[in-house]
């Protein structure tokens, strides 16, 4: 069976507030505190983890092909992922609505890209519903073919994040559209490679090629400061997400890392097990704050943010879960 690691969950509670905190603080803010260095490193830090859940699910298996996407694959994440979102949009639908009808403010946000993961209202961080929705048919081949293969599949992954980068630069349509470029997961190819290797280190407790982490982590952070604060820019790849790409993910990866060896595998205190709840809850909490985000039109007060959108996001965790529960039955 999966190893549980509470650490795991204990890493997606601090990146969900990291998100919260990112959408809530003015970039001002945010380059002053540093940010780079932790709160906007939240998405990175989702991607790595997500390369390590997939590894650590493959890579006690020996799968053929034809066991990948299967109808009970299909059942399984249509329960975590599509019946939460499809609940979300209803309730955007209905809350859009409402607030129309009270503050006489258009808030629909209705369109082809609904199809693909927009939500009818649409906040800050939407796109990386879209980024979900893609991983449900690509991870599984990446798991089976790294199980099988790993530094062929890792040289892939990179290079098609590159070939990515570099011919998104030459699409124009992205100059007035950044949304399919925004939520392409070809940019987090790399991010994932290196989940899937830190889980070899988790759970074959491994450790000889822990420095190489080490170093790359060390490298990708002195890149961040240099790009942030010192205007290094790449050339070819678009200027919106330099701090997020092949040579910035090994710090998100060190960053975990380091998580998982500092935080204990089970604990039962109180406050590390509060914030592995919101771990689980993480991705019910996303969907909240995309809708809060999408209603509130000043979103400067953080407190507010952060109450409403945890709140609000463990209630609908809780009673989405009892839903599924009755469902799967």
């Amino acid at each position: 069976m999966k190893q549980h690691f509470q650490q795991i969950d204990i890493l997606k509670g601090l990146a969900i507030i990291a998100v919260l905190l990112l959408h809530s603080l003015s970039r001002e803010q945010l380059v002053a505190s540093y940010a780079v260095f932790h709160i906007w490193q939240a998405v990175p830090i989702f991607m790595v983890l997500m390369g390590l859940n997939l590894g650590m699910s493959y890579g006690s298996k020996t799968l053929h092909f034809d066991q990948l996407y299967t109808p009970h694959y299909f059942q399984k994440k249509a329960l975590r992922i599509i019946f939460p979102l499809l609940l979300i949009y209803l309730i955007s639908l209905v809350a859009a609505y409402v607030w129309e009808q009270v503050y006489a403010q258009d808030v629909y946000t209705l369109g082809w890209k609904n199809l693909i993961g927009v939500l009818p209202v649409s906040g800050k961080g939407n796109y990386f519903i879209t980024l979900l929705l893609q991983s449900l048919l690509a991870l599984p081949l990446i798991g089976y073919t790294f199980n099988r293969w790993p530094v062929r599949t890792t040289l892939v992954l990179v290079l098609s994040e590159i070939v990515f980068q570099l011919v998104a630069y030459q699409i124009s349509y992205f100059e007035q559209d950044r949304y399919l470029y925004d939520a392409a997961l070809f940019r987090y190819f790399s991010a994932i490679a290196l989940g899937l290797w830190i889980s070899r280190l988790i759970t074959r407790s491994d450790y000889r090629y822990s420095w190489l982490l080490f170093l790359t982590g060390i490298a990708s952070g002195v890149y961040l400061y240099f790009h942030q604060y010192l205007g290094l820019s790449l050339p070819f790849i678009r200027p919106e997400w330099q701090a997020q790409q092949f040579l910035t993910f090994p710090y998100a990866a060190l960053l975990i890392y380091l998580g998982i060896l500092a935080f204990p595998q089970q604990s039962d205190f109180t406050a590390l097990r509060a914030m592995a709840t919101l771990g689980k809850a993480s991705y019910h909490i996303f969907l909240v704050q995309v809708l809060y985000f999408g209603l509130v039109q000043d979103d400067t007060h953080i407190t507010l943010n952060l109450v409403v959108c945890l709140v609000v996001g463990l209630a609908f965790y809780w009673t989405e879960s009892y839903l599924s529960k009755i469902i799967s039955k």
